[in-house]
């Protein structure tokens, strides 16, 4: 395919730490991945319904489901699409090309932050629950604003630093730590979207939640998506020790609804667009 070059490397020991964890959450991911598939649906139905690109880069694709969503949805309208699934995880690829097989989507290990794509070639790009692993959103949108087509489209949903709340206050009242990723506050968002060499359309924030019988299950289904890497620094970032993990699920029990034990997630949606050359 001419709109991709040589894939580049995997960047520095945090980003290889990161598609170890998710390529080996690969062969399960999608059945613990109800909260992803919720936002995936709601980004799907964020991107304008009247364009009908026919390249389309799914960033971070995991295990498929958002570009074999619009793969399919270009064949029930008749239009011809070429999509590509790009993940860091060489586990979520192989996983991807064996579900989605019969579809017509080429899939390659590579970085958000260094898109083994050709300039001014893909009319969309998407990203769902992703880019808050990567080092730089800046270099995201850099990159996305390199690769799109003028008039391109670049839709992504991201987590906000309200995201896994319960889990970080009751890792604080175990051992004073957090213990969690930091994820982008909403202002920080906001200048970064600002700064951009795109046009924003949109960026809403909406919160989500999954429930679990029990403290156990909650940690378990972070495992399961890969979810449990901690990619800041922390002084205490080893999470051993049986006393301490029987100390947490005591503390996330404190956190107990009716429904059971809440995970949140503070999710925006973005919609941009490169500007035609006209404008």
């Amino acid at each position: 395919m001419s709109v991709i070059r040589m894939e580049r490397s995997l960047g520095d020991a945090r980003q290889r730490r990161i598609a170890r964890n998710f390529s080996r959450a690969a062969s399960g991911y999608d059945a613990e991945a109800r909260l992803q598939r919720e936002v995936a649906d709601l980004l799907i139905q964020a991107i304008p319904q009247g364009i009908r690109p026919k390249t389309v880069l799914d960033v971070g694709c995991g295990t498929g489901y958002v570009i074999a969503a619009l793969a399919q949805r270009a064949s029930q309208q008749g239009t011809g699409m070429t999509g590509i699934g790009l993940d860091i995880a060489p586990g979520m690829i192989e996983s991807a090309r064996k579900r989605h097989a019969a579809l017509p989507i080429h899939w390659i290990v590579g970085c958000a932050e260094r898109l083994p794509m050709a300039d001014a070639s893909l009319d969309l790009v998407v990203s769902s629950l992703a880019l808050q692993w990567c080092d730089s959103l800046d270099a995201v949108l850099i990159e996305a604003a390199r690769v799109l087509r003028p008039g391109g489209w670049l839709a992504f949903t991201t987590l906000g630093d309200e995201s896994l709340s319960e889990l970080r206050e009751s890792w604080r009242r175990v051992d004073g730590e957090a213990h969690v990723n930091r994820f982008m506050a909403p202002s920080d968002l906001d200048a970064i979207l600002a700064a951009a060499r795109l046009c924003l359309h949109r960026c809403d924030w909406a919160t989500h939640r999954t429930w679990h019988a029990d403290a156990r299950s909650a940690l378990r289904s972070l495992k399961r998506i890969g979810a449990n890497t901690v990619t800041a620094r922390s002084g205490q970032a080893g999470l051993a020790g049986r006393g301490r993990m029987i100390q947490l699920q005591r503390e996330l029990e404190t956190h107990r609804h009716p429904r059971g034990i809440p995970t949140s997630y503070r999710v925006a949606t973005v919609l941009m667009q490169r500007q035609s050359s006209r404008e």
